[in-house]
């Protein structure tokens, strides 16, 4: 700040206002970010000393997964202009965590190597319910997947996700889950489905609940077309195997040897969603740009190649976003799978917010946290090793939702 203002007496008495404000312009086809800063003192300044920095970022495209180099507003646990207003009171709040993974086995490593404490993990999930009842305000909490790790013993398969079920059900309120390949490695749809509570017809896992007249929450079944978790017989193991053998040459299907850019996601722990899911979607989608409610969409696996590593995408993530841009009624899409975590805002200024995973958090450490919901944005608050992120709503998408 010296350096930007000249040399000033030490005595000098200095009150630096810095005003942080976001104004949405409107182009000719495009809305753009304007972050003003203005930095004043009591004592008139002279024109050297006076700065007003106006940087736009054109944000309405932007990609930005974590170790990108992108605008200052996208990047993990920065603070926009409207974040954090004054006075300002949440609709409501609920908190996340994504990929417990827990198991009753020593410590071990992924496959890219990285640290995993599995007996430690559900310490964390402790911990994150403790905090939200101690915080007495959110009105349900959402799993975003793979409560057990694949690494379980299949004979302590059931007794562990019950024992991580009845710590969720310690929380003092509703608590959404949804399945991740984690989930599935260990047991089959008719036994996990009703142990996690997730209303199901001929198996799947979607459905959607409107915690407020205002918003609806849209949580996607990343396993629809899988081969696992289904019946070696089902029509949807058949299909999820015939195309990865399509995409997919290597004898593993697990491994993206030769696979290149986007083919990377053709991997067998990922999954699809089916024709009648993407259909009751649009139809989810319909109803609720009827109704003006505001959408967040929930799946473990990701839906931005921005947000994650190409091998955690969901097969057709293109079709599912096709389907949802074709609506002004998403405003961001949560997911997990990707254990580092991620954040971009896709083309349609939608956010896509991934989880980083308890499952890779040190003992004394954590990963969980809390999303407060305005009218405007959605806010998260992450604990420790989840980073905060400000989500706000692209302005365009609302103006032409009311000129509709």
């Amino acid at each position: 700040m010296n350096q930007a203002h000249g040399v000033r007496q030490q005595t000098e008495i200095r009150v630096l206002l810095e005003l942080n404000s976001l104004l949405w312009l409107k182009t000719v086809s495009y809305w753009v970010v304007v972050h003003i800063t203005i930095i004043a003192s009591p004592s008139r300044p002279s024109d050297s000393e006076q700065t007003e920095k106006i940087t736009p970022s054109f944000s309405h495209c932007k990609n930005s997964h974590l170790d990108s180099a992108a605008p200052a507003s996208y990047m993990m646990g920065s603070t926009n202009g409207l974040a954090g207003a004054q006075g300002k009171q949440p609709l409501f709040s609920f908190g996340v965590i994504s990929d417990v993974q827990y198991a009753d086995i020593p410590d071990g490593r992924s496959f890219l190597g990285v640290p995993r404490y599995y007996r430690h993990s559900i310490v964390v999930l402790q911990r994150a319910v403790k905090r939200w009842n101690d915080q007495k305000r959110h009105k349900f909490v959402i799993n975003f997947g793979d409560i057990v790790d694949g690494f379980c013993p299949k004979d302590q398969s059931l007794d562990a996700v019950r024992r991580v079920v009845d710590k969720f059900e310690d929380f003092n309120g509703p608590v959404y889950h949804m399945i991740g390949n984690h989930c599935l490695y260990n047991l089959p749809r008719t036994k996990l489905l009703p142990l996690l509570k997730i209303p199901s017809v001929d198996g799947r896992a979607y459905y959607d609940f409107s915690p407020t007249p205002e918003f609806r929450f849209v949580v996607l079944d990343g396993y629809d077309i899988s081969a696992i978790g289904w019946p070696q017989e089902h029509p949807n193991t058949k299909e999820a195997l015939k195309f990865l053998e399509e995409r997919n040459p290597n004898t593993d299907k697990n491994s993206p040897a030769g696979l290149v850019g986007l083919e990377r996601r053709f991997l067998m722990f990922n999954g699809a969603v089916g024709k009648e899911q993407l259909e009751w979607l649009d139809d989810v989608l319909k109803e609720a740009t009827k109704l003006k409610h505001k959408v967040v969409i929930c799946c473990h696996l990701p839906l931005d190649p921005g947000s994650s590593a190409k091998e955690a995408l969901l097969w057709n993530y293109d079709e599912v976003m096709s389907v949802v841009h074709r609506f002004n009624c998403v405003k961001v899409c949560l997911a997990g799978h990707d254990h580092k975590g991620g954040h971009s805002v896709d083309s349609h200024g939608i956010h896509h917010r991934v989880l980083e995973a308890a499952l890779e958090c040190p003992p004394g450490t954590d990963a969980y946290g809390y999303i407060d919901v305005y009218d405007d944005k959605l806010e998260l608050t992450g604990t420790d090793r989840m980073k905060s992120t400000d989500m706000l709503y692209n302005p365009q998408a609302d103006l032409q939702d009311n000129w509709h």
